[in-house]
């Protein structure tokens, strides 16, 4: 791993007796560094920086102004006269930019002819490609379309293209928001196993412990192993067991001692092995007992419920 910076120790001398140093770094070092947390562009204040606009003929000015580009610094403290070549038969459209070249160790102004054309397009920026690297990066200070058959530029033709992120853009702080998906993927990975964990305890040997802290308050009620379980038909329900189950998908029930009325509305939730063996989510109350609902015969199976609401049945 490269890291910097730090202080270097002289290692030895070359043959010209210039100092070897064990911590130098190159231009790279510091390009990298500064990328880091700066953004391509031109500088905000002034909002006159590297701006483009008529001069005359052929000609247009690029104001002082500071840039950016790749985590290499350029100004440029005068005007800068720029000259367009002559139009042509068909409209054009020529582009200004700052061009950091890696080869020749510098950042300038060009200005990158466009094709005529009846519909002309500004040219491509030259910019390295993916994984591909290359020496060039420019950025589009400004689109000036000259007109055919002309040899005057006017400002209406110049369009400022440096708050154009895609172009050019303002340099700012990079470290203005933070990818935390690398952070959230371990997080969401560490609350699934806490689940996992949880589920099992419920499952499991803490089963007892934790469903009698939660209920504590409430009314439980277990149907043993040894219960008989019976199946309805259409011809034995009666009409609210038909009207809460019209298809009999739940035909199997059976009876267990309860305190409660029959005109009471009893709710209960089952405990989470318990949903999973296709109990009703409806009972039927009578007097001190509670018909329980359920898909198949369940008949050597301990079911567990607490009692979570009591209410008085609408009239009929």
């Amino acid at each position: 791993m490269r890291s910097g910076f730090f202080n270097s120790d002289i290692t030895g001398y070359t043959d010209k007796g210039i100092p070897i140093f064990d911590r130098a770094e190159d231009a790279e070092f510091f390009a990298r560094f500064f990328k880091s947390f700066l953004s391509n562009g031109v500088y905000p204040n002034p909002s006159s920086n590297l701006q483009v606009i008529v001069n005359d003929a052929m000609t247009i000015k690029v104001l002082p102004g500071h840039c950016y580009i790749e985590g290499f610094f350029g100004w440029e403290d005068v005007e800068r006269v720029l000259t367009f070549q002559a139009s042509e038969s068909l409209d054009r459209i020529d582009r200004v930019v700052a061009r950091l070249n890696l080869a020749t160790r510098d950042i300038d102004l060009y200005i990158r002819k466009g094709v005529a054309a009846a519909i002309p397009v500004a040219p491509a920026l030259e910019r390295p490609q993916p994984n591909q690297g290359g020496d060039i990066y420019e950025l589009g200070l400004a689109d000036v379309f000259i007109a055919k058959n002309t040899n005057s530029i006017t400002q209406q033709r110049i369009t400022d293209s440096r708050m154009d992120s895609e172009l050019c853009g303002i340099v700012t702080n990079m470290v203005s928001t933070v990818d935390a998906t690398t952070l959230f993927i371990q997080l969401q990975n560490q609350v699934n196993e806490n689940i996992e964990l949880i589920q099992s305890a419920i499952d499991e040997t803490l089963a007892g412990d934790i469903l009698a802290k939660l209920t504590k308050d409430l009314e439980k009620l277990t149907i043993a192993t040894t219960a008989v379980w019976k199946q309805l038909t259409t011809s034995t329900a009666s009409a609210e067991e038909l009207e809460n189950d019209p298809e009999l998908e739940y035909s199997w029930y059976t009876d267990v001692l309860f305190t409660c009325k029959a005109n009471e509305r009893v709710e209960l939730q089952p405990n989470i092995p318990t949903s999973n063996l296709g109990v009703a989510p409806f009972v039927y109350s009578k007097d001190n007992s509670l018909r329980v609902y359920a898909s198949d015969d369940l008949s050597g199976h301990q079911l567990l419920f607490i009692d979570c609401n009591k209410r008085k049945k609408n009239p009929l």
